[in-house]
């Protein structure tokens, strides 16, 4: 798959600026690579019930998927933090590539639930690498429209999203690094990139919890199980075209403007969903409004700090906290107030994310 991908060249420049040139080949390269990292994310949620099966475990110990995978992340942010600013994009990437493919196979053969939770954790460290070189990759790239590009790509990881809960339901080359600003030995995140990271880590556990617990939800109303997972696809299905049609979104509209209003958007529909009746449709419109949250909140974060990558590398270690712990306090809280309050929990997890990303709107004033 990487492969396919043509070069990303880097130019020379002062010591310490780098900057990174993304042909149409390699973009495709980087769409193939967050297609199919859709589709394994999506396919999570519907797979709970199956696994509660055959480990003979309850649904909330299932739930423990998401924490592995989102530990394994998170270590491996960490590591792609250090490790491309030191090292070319095509190692990191192909590294991250490697641990995927094992993970994936150790998933296929596993026998025993602690034994699946390995295979899970390492699919976690192939998805954590790749999920920051990509979009670090994309996002300080050199050329216009960085928002549009990058909600385009990520259409593409929506897109995959989509495949995978049907499918359990019914059975390149890189080189260059990216801009880094000066080494200070005292370097800090400061105070704005701690709000960001508190809004991204609300953000995923927001979507990997609305992708993780809808289709129990719709159960609980009614839904057949086939239905309940078809309409998780629609949820990730929205979410990809709601990533492509953000690329139509004006340039003269602030990155801010859209992180805040569909934040907002996001929580209405959850609530709406607390409807059994309007369930389905609430869903969808809340995988449209979330759509554009990521890659445009990375866009927004960039231009505050520009040409300093670490700033937004830090919203990947924050991606993969959110994931691992939002989605399992959800589900603490679900266990407690039943199913049919499920959408509220969410609600309230974007009702966090709207309020982080409002306090980033204004201290970026400053």
């Amino acid at each position: 798959m990487i492969v396919g991908m043509a070069e990303v060249l880097e130019l020379p420049t002062a010591a310490h600026e780098r900057r990174v040139f993304l042909p149409k080949t390699a973009l495709a390269g980087v769409a193939a690579c967050f297609l199919l990292m859709g589709a394994l994310a999506g396919a999570y949620g519907p797979l709970l019930e199956h696994l509660s099966r055959r480990f003979e475990i309850s649904l909330a110990v299932a739930g423990a998927v998401f924490t592995a995978h989102f530990a394994g992340a998170l270590i491996a942010v960490f590591v792609s933090m250090w490790g491309m600013e030191r090292a070319s994009g095509r190692l990191s990437i192909w590294v991250a590539l490697g641990c995927l493919g094992v993970g994936c196979a150790g998933v296929a053969v596993a026998p025993t639930w602690p034994t699946f939770l390995g295979a899970v954790f390492v699919i976690g460290l192939g998805f954590g690498g790749l999920d920051l070189g990509l979009n670090q990759l994309v996002a300080h790239s050199e050329g216009p429209r960085r928002s549009a590009v990058l909600n385009g790509l990520n259409g593409a990881y929506g897109l995959g999203a989509v495949a995978g809960p049907i499918l359990i339901s019914r059975l390149a080359r890189i080189r260059g690094r990216l801009p880094v600003a000066p080494r200070i030995s005292n370097y800090r995140p400061g105070a704005l990139v701690g709000i960001f990271i508190v809004g991204f880590v609300f953000y995923v556990g927001l979507e990997t919890g609305v992708g993780g617990w809808m289709t129990s939800h719709l159960e609980s109303v009614g839904k057949h199980s086939v239905e309940a997972a078809t309409l998780t696809s629609g949820f990730w299905l929205a979410m990809a075209i709601g990533r492509l049609l953000a690329v139509l979104i004006p340039e003269r509209i602030p990155p801010s403007a859209v992180v805040i209003v569909c934040s907002a958007v996001t929580s209405i529909a959850l609530l709406v969903a607390l409807s059994g009746s309007a369930a389905p449709v609430a869903y969808i419109v809340a995988g449209l409004a979330i759509a554009p949250i990521f890659p445009t909140g990375l866009v927004w974060l960039a231009k505050l700090r520009p040409g300093d990558s670490r700033a937004t590398s830090w919203m990947f270690p924050a991606t993969m906290v959110g994931g691992g712990i939002i989605p399992a306090g959800i589900g603490i809280l679900i266990a407690w107030v039943g199913l049919g309050w499920a959408p509220a929990v969410l609600s309230a997890v974007g009702i966090c994310t709207l309020a982080a990303f409002v306090l980033a709107g204004l201290k970026g004033r400053e």
